[in-house]
């Protein structure tokens, strides 16, 4: 009998089991935290912990990408890397401490002073962690970046819901923060052998700004487009309809974020390591767009094809209007997985500023829409903010063609085999919910997604020749070299 043995260091299985595993104990957290300690003291908590990840994405994601692309990275520039995004985190800490009392009196929350003074020094721990991974995703060291997710957060909410049930309310939501930060931490400090010392050559920064500057600028829109289009929409439109607006896009995006970090996950590296031949490029581009559309499609779709039952499993009758503004999106967003991942492909080739105006464009589109119709309904929101889904698709294919010289028949016959079979998928589905329409919603959603995972995968293998995705295949990349 053959022993059971763990995926290598390298194997892509540990990126799908981090980024599954993050969405499932994300929620779980959510959930079960908020659960234990109340609506009220969520909210209490939700302030300094929102104002907290505001600014932790933008220290922690300062120099990784660029720390993956840098063809010749020596010992300079990562220690000059890490030790600049500590100090952007020790600049943010000092921050969050500071806005803490003013988010306290804006909310009249007197308790979000302690909190936010509490999950400061959390930064400059998360901004060497987020550095830092940037080096292991350059090496290649998949498992124990998933580490911190499949030990980390289990061990926070643990944290967590000790601190709920000991009734200290919002604490418990500071506590699984600093429990995963601080095991994410350690985790890298202690087995990351990066060989790292305090160190600032300001002109090896100067050589990875090409790619940090714009990829940070990026982030920074990105991670503000959506709570701007909720500003905007709720000038235009009424409460109720901004609630159901708001679950729609946010029930798509938790199950289609995993995707999205999966596939950026496997292509930064692999399209880094090859940036200096272009028909290599071609090729692992190719194999990566098909990954992408055979995770995104089905998802996507099903989920289109399934939201009235879903939302009235998860939520109630009453809201019907989170459903149609679910199949909107879910149906549009499709249109994104059909072009591979456009963001890593940029940075692999040093043009880093077509994300920021990918991000820009992704913002001032639906916000546009928005201002010219002025929707009444979820399923107009819904349509407003699904624009930049349609719009951008074709723009950004094009652009990925030319740099890799390759034509829209190329990229076609990357994603067929998903397209074709989540054709039949969509086309099954559909005609059991219409046999089972006098089911119940809950039931009716179970049977339907069984008989679309039934009918997709295996179209999709023999789509694909009776292979594995080449993606997911082993020896497919290798690490970068570094001096």
């Amino acid at each position: 009998m053959r022993s059971f043995r763990l995926p290598g260091s390298r194997s892509p299985s540990w990126v799908l089991a981090e980024n599954a595993g993050s969405a499932v104990f994300s929620l779980f957290s959510m959930l079960l935290i908020g659960r234990a300690i109340g609506p009220e003291a969520t909210g209490v908590g939700t302030v300094a912990l929102a104002a907290f990840l505001l600014l932790d994405v933008l220290t922690a994601s300062l120099f990784s990408d660029a720390l993956v692309q840098y063809p010749a990275l020596s010992a300079r520039h990562a220690s000059s890397a890490v030790t600049a995004a500590m100090l952007a985190g020790v600049a943010a800490g000092l921050v969050l401490a500071a806005i803490g009392p003013l988010l306290a009196a804006g909310a009249g929350l007197p308790e979000v002073a302690w909190l936010t003074l509490a999950l400061a020094p959390l930064l400059p721990l998360s901004a060497f962690s987020g550095a830092a991974s940037g080096l292991l995703l350059r090496g290649l060291r998949f498992r124990l970046l998933a580490l911190r997710v499949l030990a980390g957060l289990p061990l926070a909410l643990v944290a967590g819901l000790f601190v709920a049930r000991e009734g200290y309310g919002p604490w418990a939501m500071v506590a699984a923060q600093a429990v995963g930060t601080g095991i994410t931490f350690l985790l890298i400090l202690t087995r990351g052998r990066l060989r790292l010392r305090p160190w600032l050559d300001f002109g090896a920064l100067r050589e990875l700004w090409p790619v940090a500057g714009p990829q940070i600028a990026a982030v920074v829109v990105m991670v503000g487009k959506y709570r701007i289009f909720l500003l905007a929409l709720g000038l235009v439109v009424a409460e109720a309809t901004v609630a159901l607006s708001h679950f729609a896009f946010r029930m798509l995006d938790a199950v289609l974020a995993t995707v999205w970090q999966s596939v950026a996950r496997l292509s930064l590296p692999r399209l880094c390591r090859l940036q200096h031949d272009r028909a290599a490029l071609a090729e692992a581009y190719g194999e990566l767009a098909e990954l992408q559309a055979l995770l995104g499609l089905p998802i996507s779709i099903g989920v289109a094809l399934t939201a009235p039952d879903l939302v009235h499993a998860l939520l109630g009758p009453s809201w019907a209007g989170t459903a149609e503004a679910t199949r909107v999106a879910g149906f549009a967003t499709a249109l994104t997985f059909l072009h591979g991942d456009h963001s890593s492909l940029f940075v692999a080739v040093r043009k880093a500023q077509r994300n920021f105006y990918t991000a820009v464009a992704a913002l001032g589109v639906p916000l546009l829409t928005l201002v010219a119709t002025h929707p009444e309904t979820p399923e107009g929101v819904a349509l407003a903010w699904s624009t930049q889904s349609v719009a951008l698709p074709p723009i950004l294919a094009w652009l990925v063609l030319s740099e890799l010289r390759r034509s829209p028949l190329w990229l076609a016959r990357r994603v067929a085999p998903a397209v074709l079979a989540v054709a039949a998928m969509a086309g099954a589905v559909l005609l059991v919910q219409g046999l089972m329409s006098n089911w119940p919603p809950l039931l009716r959603l179970f049977v339907a997604a069984a008989t679309g995972a039934v009918v997709f995968i295996p179209l999709a293998f023999l789509g694909l020749g009776r292979r594995w995705p080449r993606a997911l295949a082993r020896g497919t990349i290798e690490p970068m070299p570094a001096e």
